[in-house]
């Protein structure tokens, strides 16, 4: 596998690239990057909004998915309702206290996302996106052997 490859998959960099952008709404507002990630997947996902969602996104554990829900939800950033039609399901939406989060959030995605695509064609954008999303799910076949 090329290097460039396993470093992308990997996602140190990018990683790393993200908790930049989220400097200054960390400072402001007292969350930890999850919190962030956390509501702003909420607010662009609003039909996957269980625990279990939250967590397959986010790639983490549903303990500690668990606690950071509590802790917004206490913060008045989320708020929490039973499923209508599964009372087993817990769904979670974005309150308007996050209004300022997801703003800053959309802007900085906005500005990444075109900084990154900086001199790569629609074509080739559409091929990687095909390639990658067979890599994901071959990773998924293989973490199911």
């Amino acid at each position: 596998m090329e290097s460039s490859i396993e470093g992308i998959l990997r996602g140190g960099k990018f990683k790393k690239l993200i908790e930049n952008q989220l400097v200054d709404i960390k400072d402001r507002t007292g969350l930890k990057r999850v919190d962030i990630e956390v509501i702003y997947f909420l607010y662009r996902e609003s039909e996957h909004n269980t625990m279990t969602d939250i967590c397959h996104h986010l790639q983490m554990n549903k303990g500690h998915i668990s606690s950071v829900m509590d802790s917004l939800c206490k913060k008045g950033y989320i708020v929490q309702k039973p499923d209508q039609n599964d009372r087993r399901y817990i769904r979670y939406t974005v309150t308007s206290l996050a209004d300022s989060i997801v703003k800053q959030m959309d802007a900085s995605w906005e500005n990444m996302s075109q900084r990154l695509m900086v001199g790569i064609s629609e074509a080739d954008l559409a091929v990687f996106e095909k390639v990658s999303k067979q890599i994901a799910q071959n990773i998924e076949t293989m973490l199911e052997e």
